[in-house]
């Protein structure tokens, strides 16, 4: 049975055993101005990391862990001036909130994924064997102004677009 349901006043309610929340980012090299895209040999098209979020674990660990994984690159969350509608600290215009949230429906499950722009460090070596065996993608360093071209898809381009954006603003 699927625990999906909308109410009058707008409000989509949804069950805990009907979604999953995940975390992605945008890789960033802003000394270089690069973008860390991964390419995913098997389909041919160029994607973001991301993946599932644990229990217990936050959503910004998750973004970190994710990439660290996918990628093979540590890497560290980065401030950024993007509007939000988060309570704002009268102090700093610059946060780590999500640029974007990503959502799916997939035979009655609905996957939510927050998105991050981390920086990362281009000129470090690359840990191996961060992937897990079904996980065939080749790291890809490309310049700010390419990588939004570069995205299999169309939501990619508009989350990667945006991560430029808010570190060149």
């Amino acid at each position: 049975m699927v625990n999906i349901s909308a109410s009058s006043s707008g409000c989509l309610l949804n069950l805990s055993n009907t979604f999953v929340l995940g975390s992605g980012t945008v890789p960033i090299d802003p000394l270089k101005n690069l973008v860390l895209l991964l390419f995913y040999r098997p389909k041919g098209a160029f994607l973001l990391p991301k993946g599932r979020k644990h229990m217990d674990e936050t959503l910004e660990t998750t973004a970190m862990r994710e990439t660290t994984k996918r990628t093979g690159y540590g890497c560290r969350l980065l401030k950024h001036k993007h509007a939000n509608q988060a309570a704002k600290p009268e102090h700093s215009l610059q946060h780590i909130e999500p640029i974007a949230i990503q959502q799916e429906l997939r035979e009655g499950i609905r996957k939510i994924i927050f998105w991050y722009v981390v920086q990362v460090d281009s000129s470090n070596a690359c840990i191996s064997g961060t992937q897990e065996g079904v996980e065939d993608f080749t790291v890809c360093w490309v310049g700010m102004s390419l990588a939004s071209a570069m995205m299999a898809f169309a939501e990619e381009k508009e989350i990667v677009a945006r991560a430029v954006d808010a570190f060149l603003a």
